[in-house]
């Protein structure tokens, strides 16, 4: 008799060994049929936001604030999606240094640095800053309380995330255009690419020769979470001539993820190839194997029909 664990991770196996044993034609097809399974379920967080805002940058940018962190801080990066919409950063003119303000604000941990460091000159130059606009657009403000800080090092620091994306998001004037024009692996680099955090934020870092910038595979989770995302729904919402395959094309182009999932697929013999075939095979663990719902798997089906 097997425990659920080792129910699923048999049938894990028996997959994996068929998988295995697909050429490429027919592999291609069950791992973009399972992609997108993966995708649909993904895009229901991009439809409700659209259907709540009707605009494409709003969308745009909550989705790179959601895709920030998957654990216990991603309920506050929305948060501060809604508070501090997409147009005041456009009100501000995109300024790198106004929307370190609006962002650390509205997210309740500048009033903490201010604080921690009280003789710093760039951490009151960024209140003042956010006192002016928070008061002219009207902007509420978290409790730095409500974000889980401890435990958290290095990058994955909301302060630390925040100057990143505060940096990022005064590179691009019209977030979803610059979205849309991303095709390779080397675009997606490019749109993630930040100069230097503040040195007063140094302090958050795990070690003095980091710079605090976005690191590489940061940039391509985010290229698969959300560019490619966002591409895809753009393209089948707008049905844009030319765009229908943009967001696949972009996650064949993108490196495979490097997690627990995908490692116990390659020790199985079935090694993910891009980020289409890791997001496939992250679907069929999470929604088939490990629940034991083989009836409703697409790669059962398939396998039949073939």
């Amino acid at each position: 008799m097997f425990d659920g664990e080792s129910l699923s991770a048999k049938a894990q196996g028996l997959c994996a060994e068929k998988l295995a044993q697909l050429d490429r034609s027919y592999r291609r097809e069950i791992m973009a049929r399972l992609c997108f399974d993966r995708i649909e379920q993904k895009q229901e967080y991009i439809v409700d936001k659209f259907h709540d805002t009707d605009n494409w940058n709003e969308t745009a940018y909550f989705m790179l604030l959601r895709a920030l962190d998957i654990g216990a801080n991603r309920k506050m990066y929305e948060k501060l999606a809604r508070i501090l919409p997409y147009r005041c950063i456009n009100l501000v003119g995109h300024d790198r240094r106004s929307i370190e303000a609006l962002l650390l604000g509205c997210a309740g941990l500048l009033s903490r640095l201010k604080v921690v460091y009280a003789d710093n000159a760039e951490i009151a130059a960024l209140q003042s800053i956010y006192e002016y606009d928070s008061y002219k657009y009207g902007l509420k403000e978290m409790r730095a309380e409500e974000w889980q800080l401890t435990g958290h090092y290095g990058d994955n620091h909301p302060v630390v995330r925040l100057l990143q994306v505060a940096c990022i998001l005064s590179k691009h004037e019209h977030l979803l255009d610059s979205i849309i024009e991303c095709r390779t692996k080397s675009d997606v680099e490019k749109f993630f690419r930040c100069s230097d955090i503040p040195r007063w934020a140094g302090d958050f870092l795990l070690s003095e020769s980091r710079s605090g910038v976005l690191s590489r595979d940061k940039s391509y989770m985010l290229g698969i979470n959300v560019v490619a995302q966002m591409q895809i729904f753009y393209s089948e919402y707008t049905m844009r001539e030319g765009l229908d395959s943009r967001g696949l094309d972009l996650l064949e182009e993108l490196p495979a993820e490097n997690n627990t999932y995908i490692r116990r697929w390659a020790r199985c013999k079935v090694v993910a190839q891009n980020a289409l075939e890791s997001q496939a095979l992250l679907q069929l663990s999470k929604e088939y194997c490990h629940s034991l719902n083989c009836e409703k798997c697409p790669f059962r089906r398939f396998i039949e029909a073939k």
